[in-house]
């Protein structure tokens, strides 16, 4: 994401490349304009992007499971970019694909590719894990096929729990 001033207005330009997205925004009046940074978990609700789900899970890899170590993000292979790339408390190396819905087959074709793109490059069998609020039936039979896992990630707030979170305005 970058900011800048065009013509006396601010402009807020994001891309992201899969799938290829440009959105820009240009501030006609601003009254005020703020850029935080996230310093606690304390109260965090996460309501935005896959991207902003990728984040938390990072700092917070014990809520996919109990001793992982995440070692990458976005790890680049030849055939995408891997969301997260960790080691579990057993010393192997799991590849995990975050959806922010719920995950149907193709996020497990998705995460089989990422499995069979990492497994040559390292020693033992590589782990593979499709975290999501939920999977569709079709896509965790094809899961337990491919001796694939899922591992069911509430990040969104229940409607009831984003109302009691404190607010700016």
């Amino acid at each position: 994401m970058s900011a800048r001033t065009e013509e006396g207005r601010c402009v807020l330009t994001a891309y992201r490349k899969s799938p290829e997205e440009t959105v820009r925004v240009a501030f006609l009046e601003p009254s005020i304009a703020m850029a935080l940074e996230l310093q606690e978990e304390v109260g965090f609700v996460l309501t935005g992007s896959e991207k902003d789900m990728q984040s938390a899970l990072a700092r917070n890899p014990q809520l996919i499971e109990e001793g992982l170590t995440v070692l990458d993000r976005e790890l680049i292979s030849s055939v995408g970019d891997i969301d997260l790339y960790a080691r579990d408390s057993e010393g192997r190396f799991v590849v995990v694909e975050l959806k922010r819905g719920k995950a149907t087959q193709e996020a497990v074709h998705q995460l089989q590719r990422y499995v069979q793109a990492v497994q040559p490059l390292v020693p033992n069998a590589v782990r593979g894990i499709l975290a999501a609020p939920a999977i569709t039936h079709p896509a965790r039979v094809q899961l337990e096929r491919l001796q694939l896992e899922f591992k069911e990630i509430q990040a969104l707030p229940k409607p009831e729990e984003a109302a009691a979170q404190p607010a700016l305005f």
